[in-house]
């Protein structure tokens, strides 16, 4: 059997943080160990009742057996835009401020390949997602990043950025890996940094939804002109709908109308049951949504007071379902001894950024009981 070689763009690529987690997991579990997995933001509860019998009238639906369409339907482009009204007081026009695909991590992939060349510059957060970088690569790009400061309580640090010019800026509130969230300063100086750079801003709003003092700030709030930037939003928090696949964008038309001609030709159109699914969670009861806030609320006291009660100082986050965790010096060895000896799987901190050496992220993905399950495991002490 002939062996072939992978492009350079795949053997460039820095490698899946998230994917080698799994592997590690899947080697311990064979093994043997009782694993409790923490290390990922895979929504445990299902998606509310009344968006899954939409779907399932829409799959049902021969309209949709065809190829679906490339840009939204149009009561998914008024869904979007009744959102953004609703939640945040921006106007949005569906026809040239919104684009769909299958998940944010698309969205951004499309946002960073339709608009930086090789050779240019993306900035990213450090710490930041891991998956950043890997749109750079593919990209063909340079990476800079732009330092986010926990005195400054992880807002980006106009002095700490990497690079002169750039084609895009890319920053993530509610953040993650730390959890927190952005004020009209924050988005204030991405913008002024953007415009320093030259670059476009991609905000990337995955956790939009889930903020614990009040609704998280959209960046399109503050840049009410549209004039730099655009907004990738997703389902898969808000309502549960991780595995269903579908995002959006809103935002700048140039940089929609670049994301929309890569994505009709890198991912082709999203199936229209999809469509009709997001705007039955976009457009109807909200109160799952509300009430998911307080799930993770109540997970987050129980996670941030079961480890205060082991020594360790954790601060409460104020969005996301994540706990930042300081550990010391050696985040990678404390995670891997983490899993091999007591059966709890954590992000390293490592894996975000130069940011995020010595801390860990946990995730809250978890029912009440198996997350004190997993504290009850860590090891105690009187100073991280």
């Amino acid at each position: 059997m002939a062996a072939f070689s992978p492009a350079g763009r795949v053997t460039d690529l820095p490698g899946n943080f998230f994917a080698d987690l799994d592997r590690r997991i899947a080697s311990a579990r064979t093994a043997g160990t009782d694993v409790i997995d923490l290390s990922k933001g895979n929504p445990d509860l299902p998606t509310p009742d009344h968006i899954v019998r939409a779907a399932q009238r829409a799959v049902a639906d021969p309209a949709h057996h065809r190829y679906g369409p490339f840009q939204a339907l149009p009561d998914l482009g008024d869904a979007i835009a009744a959102r953004y009204l609703a939640d945040h007081g921006v106007e949005v026009d569906p026809a040239r401020h919104v684009a769909v695909f299958h998940g944010s991590l698309e969205g951004f992939m499309s946002a960073v390949l339709a608009l930086v060349n090789p050779g240019d510059t993306l900035v990213v957060p450090d710490p930041g997602y891991p998956a950043y970088r890997e749109a750079a690569s593919l990209a063909g790009a340079e990476v800079a990043t732009i330092g986010l400061d926990a005195e400054r309580g992880y807002a980006p640090d106009p002095a700490r950025v990497g690079a002169d010019r750039a084609a895009a800026m890319l920053l993530n509130y509610p953040h993650n890996p730390t959890g927190a969230v952005a004020d009209a300063e924050t988005f204030e100086t991405a913008l002024t940094v953007s415009e320093r750079l030259g670059a476009a801003f991609l905000h990337d709003f995955a956790y939009g939804s889930i903020g614990f003092d009040g609704p998280p700030l959209s960046a399109l709030a503050v840049d009410g002109s549209f004039e730099r930037t655009v907004e990738i939003s997703t389902l898969s928090k808000t309502y549960n709908m991780a595995g269903w696949r579908i995002g959006y964008a809103v935002g700048n038309p140039s940089i929609i109308a670049a994301m929309r001609a890569y994505q009709e030709s890198a991912y082709s159109s999203v199936f229209g049951a999809m469509h009709d699914a997001a705007t039955a969670a976009l457009a109807g009861d909200q109160e799952p949504a509300r009430r998911l806030i307080d799930v993770y609320r109540r997970r987050r006291d129980i996670v941030v007071n079961a480890l205060r009660s082991s020594g360790w100082s954790v601060r409460p986050m104020e969005g996301t379902f994540f706990i930042w965790l300081r550990v010391g010096d050696d985040d990678i060895a404390f995670a891997q001894e983490l899993l091999a000896s007591h059966g709890v799987a954590v992000a390293s901190g490592s894996g975000f950024g130069t940011g995020g050496a010595g801390f860990v992220r946990l995730s809250l993905v978890h029912d009440e009981e198996t997350l004190l399950r997993a504290i009850e495991r860590f090891p105690a002490l009187s100073t991280p």
